[in-house]
């Protein structure tokens, strides 16, 4: 299940928007913007991974809808948690996913992405942009999956709000895990494990680059 996590975080760096998102369709937003993350991640040369990292998430986390993201991620429990619980639990899962993507994304750096094209209705609100991902193994050896993004559109522009990847959704994973610390603790115990889970990552990998 990590090593799954990790490539669905892999993917979301192919997604973020340009300040004229409005005026692009959501898989002309997809493609250029794949291409400016690929171009940031191969100048990582060892030494300037934390920045890297920083430019990265610059281009791709504003896009992202958090609070959509962690609602149907925490599912029922959403609904039982208080407005400062519902603020808390966004404000972790959006660092786990970004702690987490942070830690894995720079052995991505040579990935290839092809986006297929879409042609949503004018008043469309959301949308799926499917694409092919090929990840490199080793020299003749390259894995691929397929991607999908869904968007909805919002008043300053589309927002990617969920990834699937060969089918196994983000939010359905993160959910089912946090569905069972609910059931035990409520939103308070959720919380904890997110703050729990956040600390170990920037206790590790992530905070030593």
């Amino acid at each position: 299940m990590k090593n799954l996590l990790g490539k669905l975080l892999i993917c979301c760096a192919f997604v973020s928007f340009s300040l004229h998102a409005m005026a692009e369709t959501p898989d002309e937003l997809v493609r250029d913007t794949s291409r400016q993350v690929l171009d940031v991640l191969k100048r990582d040369n060892g030494k300037n991974t934390k920045n890297i990292r920083a430019e990265v998430e610059a281009l791709v986390l504003p896009k992202f809808d958090f609070t959509r993201m962690t609602a149907l991620a925490v599912g029922r429990g959403w609904r039982d948690a208080t407005p400062d619980q519902q603020k808390q639990l966004t404000d972790q899962f959006r660092m786990l996913l970004v702690r987490t993507y942070s830690s894995t994304m720079t052995r991505f750096k040579n990935a290839q992405i092809t986006v297929q094209a879409s042609a949503p209705a004018a008043d469309a609100r959301e949308v799926t942009v499917r694409s092919e991902v090929e990840l490199p193994a080793n020299a003749g050896d390259k894995r691929s999956a397929q991607v999908d993004y869904t968007l909805i559109k919002t008043p300053t522009g589309w927002r990617v709000y969920n990834v699937s990847i060969e089918g196994a959704s983000l939010v359905t994973i993160y959910r089912n895990n946090f569905n069972d610390i609910l059931r035990q603790g409520g939103p308070d115990a959720l919380i904890q494990s997110l703050k729990d889970k956040n600390d170990a990552l920037s206790g590790g990998k992530h905070a030593s680059n």
